[in-house]
């Protein structure tokens, strides 16, 4: 058996190390070989010198063990015996037990190598970080983060003016429908239609000025998607 998966790892293990099993450890008359003769010898010696000793306190301790778990395990066979949905409803509390303990292992598996991801993309992202500082220098590494950042605002900016129009038109929308059907309160209706109007007039303006084009040299100071 042992030379069979020598043989099968041959294909996989570098030539050296190959002929060095088959010389030490492998052939007969090897050293190893040798050495694990003479332990097995003397470890079957040894137990027959101390048989003779440990035969008494080994046949007391069995009968011991067997006196007492013996009337234990008549009473548990009795008991299933005599009621035998108890004993299966007991197979299904220990199943369940088992199904909920496995489900946790795999819950805390999960979320420990989730965690790990996290920390490894956290800990490659300020490998990273700390890579384009030290290729670009410090003082190009900050003007770098601030365009970033003003680039950021930019996109935040108008994304805002964006949703801040569309819900004006929303609330004009409302108030002229309201005013369509002939609601009360005519005053505040209008009103409020000149103010959602006004609101509407000014994120228009907002969200044309936000495609002006920066000035030049104006790194991370300017919107995204700018025109002429």
């Amino acid at each position: 058996m042992e030379h069979t998966a020598f043989a099968f790892l041959q294909g996989f293990l570098p030539d050296s190390l190959s002929s060095l099993l088959q010389e030490y450890a492998l052939r007969d008359g090897a050293p190893l070989q040798i050495w694990s003769s003479a332990l097995a010898t003397q470890a079957a010696r040894a137990a027959d010198a101390v048989s003779p000793y440990t035969a008494p306190l080994t046949a007391k301790a069995t009968s011991t063990f067997a006196t007492m778990v013996t009337p234990v395990l008549d009473r548990i066979a009795r008991a299933a015996y005599n009621a035998p949905d108890v004993v299966v409803l007991l197979l299904v509390v220990v199943f369940a037990v088992l199904f909920i303990q496995v489900l946790s292992l795999l819950r805390r598996l999960v979320a420990w190598w989730t965690r790990m991801l996290f920390r490894l993309m956290f800990l490659s992202g300020v490998v990273l970080v700390l890579a384009a500082v030290w290729q670009r220098g410090p003082l190009q590494s900050a003007q770098d983060a601030a365009a970033i950042v003003g680039r950021l605002y930019g996109y935040a900016s108008f994304v805002g003016d964006i949703w801040r129009a569309e819900y004006n038109k929303y609330q004009q929308q409302q108030v002229q429908a309201q005013a369509a059907n002939g609601g009360t309160g005519t005053a505040a209706g209008a009103a409020a239609s000149a103010s959602a109007s006004a609101a509407a007039y000014a994120a228009a303006a907002a969200s044309r000025r936000i495609y002006q084009r920066d000035a030049p040299n104006a790194a991370g100071t300017g919107r995204p998607y700018t025109r002429a």
